[in-house]
């Protein structure tokens, strides 16, 4: 095999498993910054003479900005590596034959394959700006 083609292959390869982290990190953290405000609305939901409810009310303020902030970080990573995948198959496309491009698919089937990394952090985002607004 091709010393080139193996080396495009395993930039892939790795650009796909930091996407993969990135949104199972982003998934972790929204989570555990949804559950915490969930928690912290009930707690102040129960007593709001508790003297540690002036804490919780600016929890509740900064949950949501902490969300947010992680939602757009994390989106501006998995841009850059959606950017690099692609210009690793375009640059493999010129470079080699169609048949031998399996690391080329159809751009119907890329679509498909970058929707859930697109719109995950969509989803969250929208989700801290209903509870913002």
């Amino acid at each position: 095999m091709d010393p080139d083609f193996s080396l495009i292959h395993a930039r892939l390869s790795h650009e796909d498993d930091l996407i993969n982290q990135r949104i199972s990190w982003l998934v972790n953290s929204q989570s555990f910054l949804l559950t915490a405000y969930a928690i912290t609305v009930n707690g102040l939901a129960a007593d709001q003479s508790k003297p540690l409810a002036v804490v919780q009310r600016k929890l509740l303020d900064l949950l949501p900005l902490v969300g947010i902030a992680c939602v757009v970080l994390v989106a501006v990573a998995l841009t850059g590596g959606l950017f690099a995948i692609n210009e690793l198959r375009h640059f493999a496309s010129t470079q080699y034959p169609k048949d031998r491009l399996f690391l080329v698919c159809k751009p119907r089937n890329q679509f498909l394959g970058v929707s859930a990394p697109v719109l995950i952090p969509i989803v969250f985002l929208v989700i801290w700006l209903a509870i913002l607004w």
